[in-house]
């Protein structure tokens, strides 16, 4: 495959309905490089103590290990097991992880644990990559999320990708919000992570939202 370029957006935001942004993502500022890259999206569990932390800490392994991503995923998950056991009041923590890489060939490889979701656009059409791990009924409950389980059953996917692929990580909070056609015209018209949460937000969304947008080039 020709040599390809890699342009990527980032912003998360609590949203104003919040007190506190549970949301962690990789890479935190907008850039532009070659391959390889790898970018992340953790949702920290809403509801329960300490998501930021569970989330920060998914992030944090994430960008400091240089294994593969099913092995940093389980990592961050025993990392987050470990943080509880040395404070027992956050007992209960957890967060999702969505988690990609792209090679040189444009290989795309994604680990997934959780609801936060990884859509690629190609040829004008959205995919949604990753499936989510909720229980089934129940929008807001997760069969699992890093922190909950010693044991993870990790989602991973390879992706042959080509320029002019989009790919966009997310959160819950954007796609509860606004929907996949919504996200599907905004892709389509080539919009950033910047742009897309900045027009999420003036419609009061209820949770943390975040978003990586990833353009082949």
């Amino acid at each position: 495959m020709k040599k390809f370029k890699i342009v990527w957006s980032s912003r998360s935001e609590c949203g104003p309905n919040r007190k506190k942004n549970e949301d962690s993502i990789s890479p935190f500022i907008s850039g532009s490089s070659e391959p390889p890259f790898k970018a992340a999206v953790c949702d920290g569990l809403g509801g329960h103590v300490n998501g930021h932390i569970a989330s920060k800490i998914g992030i944090e392994t994430f960008e400091s290990e240089k294994i593969n991503l099913n092995q940093i995923i389980n990592k961050a998950n025993n990392n987050i097991l470990e943080f509880q056991k040395e404070h027992p009041e956050s007992i209960g923590m957890g967060t999702t992880m969505t988690a990609l890489t792209i090679d040189d060939d444009a290989l795309m490889k994604i680990g997934h644990v959780g609801d936060s979701r990884c859509y690629v656009l190609s040829n004008r059409n959205l995919v949604r990559i990753t499936e989510d791990q909720n229980v089934p009924g129940y929008q807001n409950i997760l069969k699992q999320a890093l922190g909950s389980s010693e044991k993870l059953k990790i989602q991973e996917i390879d992706f042959k990708l080509k320029v002019g692929d989009v790919i966009l990580l997310c959160s819950d909070g954007l796609y509860n919000e606004v929907g996949e056609e919504y996200i599907k015209k905004k892709m389509q018209d080539g919009t950033s992570a910047e742009s897309l949460i900045g027009e999420v937000l003036l419609q009061d969304p209820k949770d943390n939202i975040s978003a990586v947008v990833i353009n082949l080039i």
